[in-house]
């Protein structure tokens, strides 16, 4: 069996020991059932993997870090998904396979449409479980750069910051994806259940000139657009790493 992986996000370097969180140590001992002594591959979310040893040490565990086992190339270009905040495990889904798809950068949105507001201490505990889930996408799809996760906020300010990448917009009967598209800075906009506005439409595309894009003729939903939209974008640039 292949070694498992896990995501110390944290300072990691060859030769260190370090202690594994209780929810990491049940996961490897006692889900997948590891040994002391069994190899664990170890990954710091910025690139960095390093091949480790599991080491029981009275009640806990630890992870000897042994050496350097790989490092993943800088990304050449980002890929944005702006999304719109969506319920719960929807957003989940979203965010999970994103991550395995590719996305260096999530924006999440506040819309005309968005449901639900959350406040700061709620806030806080969802952006913990959504890097969580993140995290977790990472170790099984073997990614070793975390994808920057970037706090709800209103699409002004998401436009603002996207405005000059190729910017594409999920609309219902636009046009298709192109054929040939440029490995380059590219956001995709995704919106919530009852799509982005008219003034939200208005506003991505005079204010990053973005190109409506249709994924046939059916209206997906909003945790299926953005899985559906990153299949063909990478497929267009033949898979190769953003």
């Amino acid at each position: 069996m292949a070694a498992p992986r896990l995501l110390l996000d944290t300072g990691l370097e060859a030769g260190m020991v370090a202690d594994l969180p209780p929810a990491a140590a049940h996961y490897l001992t006692r889900v997948l059932r590891l040994r002391s002594g069994d190899a664990v591959h170890v990954f710091d979310g910025r690139g960095s993997t390093f091949k480790a040893r599991l080491a029981s040490a009275g009640r806990h565990w630890q992870l000897e870090l042994q050496s350097l086992h790989s490092v993943e190339a800088p990304y050449r270009c980002r890929l944005h998904l702006a999304q719109s905040l969506i319920k719960g495990e929807k957003l989940d889904f979203a965010l999970q396979k994103a991550t395995e798809l590719g996305v260096t950068d999530i924006w999440l949105l506040h819309t005309e449409r968005t449901e639900r507001r959350l406040d700061a201490k709620r806030l806080a505990n969802r952006l913990e479980h959504w890097r969580k889930v993140i995290g977790a996408a990472c170790e099984q799809c073997g990614r070793a750069r975390l994808p920057v996760l970037h706090e709800p906020r209103p699409l002004d300010e998401a436009l603002a910051a996207l405005a000059n990448s190729y910017c594409l917009l999920l609309a219902p009967g636009a046009p298709l994806l192109e054929a040939a598209l440029p490995v380059a800075d590219t956001s995709v906009f995704v919106g919530p259940e009852g799509g982005f506005s008219a003034v939200e439409t208005a506003q991505i595309q005079s204010r990053c000139k973005a190109q409506p894009v249709g994924l046939g003729p059916w209206i997906l939903r909003a945790d299926t657009a953005p899985v559906a939209a990153l299949s063909l974008i990478r497929q267009r640039w033949d898979w190769q790493a953003p």
